[in-house]
């Protein structure tokens, strides 16, 4: 009777294992291989360099963004200016007489630089109305601490001049907010009272076809003159 040789590798479990190794590493590479592909696609899709898979895109279009906010947002984190470095034109929306030139008064008192005072050619039932181009936010936020409550608009007007619009329910009381009251702090920041947007993202209503001159402003730059050929 022969017995089996002891110690003999099993040759077939032997091949079993080896193929068993072989697949594990071609399924692993075949598994990097798609992640790394996936990981250029997305790389591509997201630079817009590829298009994408998705009917709905990642990214708004510019000019698509729609909004109903219509308040512009201040500076961020900007306190108010100096008064002095603010242009302001007071304008009466109520049939009280005197009340804009009372109101401008006020403001010049406390440093604003009045570049006039007079009837607005549309009546206003609300408090108070500001009407300010884009390069006027900052001032615009600077005027309207002075007041109670302030509807803010944003025109298309160059400069940085303010329009102070007072309305009937501020002829009730036509008064502003105490020298001494904490919104006047200096070093407080400026806020919206509302949801606000960027300036370029909020559709400015047309401004007055006529302005005053700001002192404040800059003078534009005159155009070159033509060389003599």
């Amino acid at each position: 009777m022969t017995q089996p040789a002891m110690g003999r590798p099993d040759a077939r479990r032997a091949k079993v294992r080896r193929h068993r190794r072989e697949r594990q590493i071609i399924v692993f590479g075949v598994l990097v291989i798609l992640v790394a592909f996936a990981a250029v696609f997305a790389a591509g899709v997201y630079k817009g360099d590829v298009d994408g898979p998705f009917s709905q895109p990642f990214v708004t279009p510019a000019g698509a963004f729609e909004s109903d906010v219509d308040l512009v947002c201040p500076p961020p984190s900007s306190t108010p200016l100096p008064a002095d470095q603010v242009a302001v034109r007071v304008l009466n929306g109520t049939e009280t007489s005197g009340l804009a030139s009372d109101v401008a008064g006020d403001l010049e008192s406390r440093g604003f630089v009045l570049l006039g005072a007079s009837n607005w050619s549309r009546g206003y039932p609300e408090g108070v109305r500001l009407y300010f181009g884009p390069n006027g936010v900052h001032q615009a936020y600077t005027v309207a601490r002075h007041f109670e409550a302030v509807d803010m608009v944003l025109d298309n007007r160059p400069g940085t001049l303010v329009d102070v619009v007072l309305g009937d329910t501020f002829a009730e009381a036509s008064t502003l907010r105490s020298a001494l009251a904490p919104e006047l702090d200096e070093t407080r920041t400026l806020t919206a009272n509302a949801a606000c947007l960027p300036a370029s993202l909020v559709t400015p209503v047309p401004a007055p076809r006529t302005l005053p001159e700001n002192p404040l402003d800059p003078e534009p730059s005159p155009s070159p003159s033509p060389s003599a050929s």
